[in-house]
């Protein structure tokens, strides 16, 4: 056996791992970097998330409240583990900022023929960011460029992807509404062939629905928001090899976040369209500057459950 027809077993191995959407092999683009952006199944193109919207739509970091730093520690499916850190550095009107997203598992065994391992063998995902954001009024633009490694059996590949998005503030800021091109770019030959990246326009809406103060003695104000997306993949060549066997479909993300007084936040969502995991929930709690946020997405599959945690510094 070729070691190239390793890496095809291993991708046929290990679809719930990395190939929830496409079937490539960075899909790990796909999975949201942050438990605030899982806990809302990752409807994020017009939902601000903090330093994580650099790979949703980095118009949003130009309208965060303040500058930030967080990193977040995902145990996928599969025992890969995906570990994220960025900051997002506002001054005036315009928004500069950095990630390292890493995606990784090991342990994998290597057979050249059928008998007793060779050894083994890690894959990992490598992707480090940077975005630049300006708000002009209501609107905002902005723009990431990615560095992209890809480490299989002991295949290399490098590559590269932007990111582009633009949002707007609508109805005194009730409303914000965004658009978003995600991940255009190349990747080099991993032995025989590249990978295809996970390309896709994405649009969405996040409205704030109803907002009261709850009766005793505190009156804690109360914020519910709406929180729609639409994606739609673009990599036509890309191998579906999900076992819903129907990736290439566009689909629809809904969430519902309830904020009580900027204090305490609740979050669940759901994915309408060809995934393994339609259902998410996340709990945040906000002690300024700092914000803790965990996310729980189940798969339908039965693989597993997703936990994420991050911890979000304002300054």
């Amino acid at each position: 056996m070729k070691p190239f027809s390793l890496v095809i077993l291993l991708t046929l191995l290990i679809p719930s791992a990395y190939s929830q959407d496409t079937g490539s092999g960075l899909d790990f683009l796909n999975i949201g970097p942050s438990a605030r952006s899982l806990s809302i199944s990752q409807a994020t193109t017009a939902t601000q998330t903090g330093p994580s919207s650099i790979y949703s739509n980095p118009a949003l970091l130009a309208f965060e409240p303040s500058s930030s730093a967080e990193v977040n520690y995902t145990l996928w499916i599969s025992n890969v583990n995906n570990q994220f850190a960025a900051f997002n550095f506002r001054k005036n009107h315009t928004a500069y900022a950095f990630a390292v997203y890493n995606s990784g598992s090991d342990g994998f065994e290597a057979r050249d023929t059928p008998g007793s391992s060779a050894g083994n063998f890690s894959v990992g995902y490598l992707s480090i960011a940077g975005a630049i954001a300006r708000q002009a009024g209501p609107l905002s633009f902005g723009v990431t460029a990615q560095y992209l490694r890809e480490e299989v059996f002991q295949f290399r590949a490098n590559g590269f992807a932007f990111t582009g998005g633009v949002t707007a503030h609508l109805f005194e800021e009730r409303v914000t509404a965004g658009l978003s091109i995600n991940n255009l770019g190349d990747m080099e030959s991993l032995d025989e062939q590249s990978t295809t990246l996970p390309s896709s326009i994405n649009a969405g809406v996040n409205i704030d629905l109803i907002e009261f103060t709850s009766t005793g003695f505190n009156d804690l104000p109360i914020l519910i928001t709406f929180i729609a997306d639409w994606k739609k993949p673009l990599e036509a060549e890309a191998v579906s090899i999900t076992f819903d066997g129907d990736s290439m479909k566009d689909y629809i993300s809904v969430a519902i976040d309830i904020n009580a007084g900027d204090l305490l936040y609740l979050q669940t969502g759901y994915r309408m369209g060809p995934t393994e995991r339609p259902l998410s929930f996340g709990l945040g709690l906000s002690m300024d500057p700092v914000r803790v946020n965990y996310a729980l997405v189940p798969f339908s599959t039965g693989f597993g459950t997703v936990h994420s945690f991050g911890v979000q510094y304002n300054f």
